[in-house]
């Protein structure tokens, strides 16, 4: 979009000087907080993360509590309901079984249900992320949603990312969060900017499905765990996240997506081709909001325990679906039977074991790690490493989020997008291979 052509004077005014310091003080304070990385005890974290596992270590056993008081809650304001759908009932029926679950573990700490260590520990992980660090990070965003931040990427980096990406600059934040944060609370932001008319609908459908990506921290541990050094690790798989982003977002289903807004927001997107900073600045005093930020923060981190407690039902049962299938091999030898035979044809080393993996990755990225041979090949290893950072999307993940919060994305979308991934991640990877087997031959 063309720069703004307007009489109004195009210099910041003194009534508007307040609003300018908050923009720079709280957006700073935003940043500082999600991708500020601190030095604490040897060990390089954000203070994001230092907050919330400060929060676990001392209160870990009275946030289960209120996480099952607020479950038990969900589920009677359910039953009390006089028309009830088969979703509603069926809903009623995994919170019960979930305080089950939930109870077991705060008086034993285990879970007896399940038999797969690997998989005991990743839920645990996965209940953290949702109980304490979604809400806990919900309390910051307030600073790098509602005070200029979004205006200054939409201003400065628009033109770029509509061109390559078919999005508004903002998504780089969005990428950012996923990036250096965590999916989950991506998953929020999208969900929020959506809902508030900040986001389109493509968008917000392109955001849930390609742009979730395996935070650094975990990137770190892959690279540990398969025995990968880090920096070609990293520069391999934001290449391929790339060119994998530049071809989805211009094929079926996401580029037939509606660019419409979910309700008509004083939100303006525009690009400038001169002074992008000065005029970001510009536009969102012109249209900044007096909003109470005490009342943000508490409106974000009730709806985020709202979010945990419709989520953390459906997230233990899916965790129950996922340990008593991959206890038959059988299953996961089928289901990736079609991606097998195109490796084969492909002729990639260990395409029984990549696909496998795969499989598995589809029901938990991290999972598929922690069950991994390492005795296969250096390029299998990579191939694998780079898919399931990559691929976005996965049972225990965005799907159960789209499951509760976000119905106007179909199944039959989420699978389609998916295999388009895979697919096309693969032949990167097989044309980077073979490359590089004519080079070194």
């Amino acid at each position: 979009m063309d720069d703004v052509k307007s009489k109004k004077t195009q210099e910041i005014k003194g009534d508007d000087f307040s609003e300018l310091i908050k923009l720079v003080l709280f957006s700073g304070i935003g940043c500082c907080i999600f991708f500020l990385p601190l030095s604490i005890n040897r060990q390089v974290v954000f203070p994001v993360f230092f907050i919330t596992n400060l929060v676990y270590l001392k209160y870990e056993g009275f946030v289960y509590i209120c996480i099952i008081v607020f479950i038990a809650l969900l589920a009677i304001k359910e039953i009390a309901k006089n028309e009830k759908t088969l979703i509603d009932k069926l809903d009623i029926v995994l919170k019960f079984i979930s305080l089950l679950i939930l109870i077991v573990l705060t008086t034993k700490n285990e879970f007896i249900f399940f038999k797969d260590e690997n998989l005991i520990q990743i839920m645990k992980e996965s209940i953290f992320k949702i109980i304490i660090f979604l809400p806990i990070s919900s309390i910051f965003l307030p600073f790098l949603l509602d005070y200029g931040l979004l205006y200054v990427f939409d201003c400065c980096f628009g033109r770029f990312t509509k061109k390559f990406f078919r999005a508004s600059g903002k998504n780089i934040l969005i990428c950012a969060l996923f990036f250096f944060v965590d999916g989950f609370l991506g998953f929020y932001v999208i969900y929020k900017l959506y809902k508030e008319g900040r986001l389109r609908k493509n968008e917000a459908i392109s955001g849930i499905l390609n742009y979730p990506i395996l935070h650094i921290s975990i990137v770190v541990y892959i690279a540990d765990q398969l025995k990968i050094n880090f920096l070609p690790l990293i520069i391999c798989y934001l290449f391929v996240f790339i060119i994998t982003n530049l071809i989805i977002c211009r094929i079926y289903p996401i580029k037939n997506k509606e660019k419409t807004f979910f309700i008509k927001n004083k939100f303006k997107e525009k690009s400038f081709k001169r002074n992008k900073l000065k005029m970001s600045i510009l536009l969102y005093l012109e249209n900044s909001q007096k909003k109470n930020l005490f009342k943000t923060i508490l409106r974000n981190f009730n709806e985020t325990i709202n979010i945990a407690s419709n989520i953390i039902p459906i997230l233990l049962i899916v965790f129950l679906f996922i340990d008593i299938i991959t206890r038959n091999v059988n299953i996961v030898n089928t289901i990736g039977w079609g991606y097998e035979v195109i490796l084969t044809k492909l002729k990639m080393p260990y395409p029984d074991y990549i696909s496998k993996s795969i499989v598995l990755g589809f029901f938990n990225q991290i999972y598929s790690i922690e069950v991994l041979n390492n005795g296969i090949t250096f390029i299998s290893r990579l191939t694998i490493a780079i898919i399931i950072i990559c691929q976005g999307i996965s049972l225990t993940t965005n799907i159960i989020f789209i499951r509760v919060y976000m119905r106007f994305i179909d199944y039959k979308d989420i699978i389609l997008v998916y295999l388009e991934k895979i697919l096309i991640m693969t032949f990167i990877i097989f044309i980077i291979y073979y490359f590089y087997l004519g080079f070194s031959a």
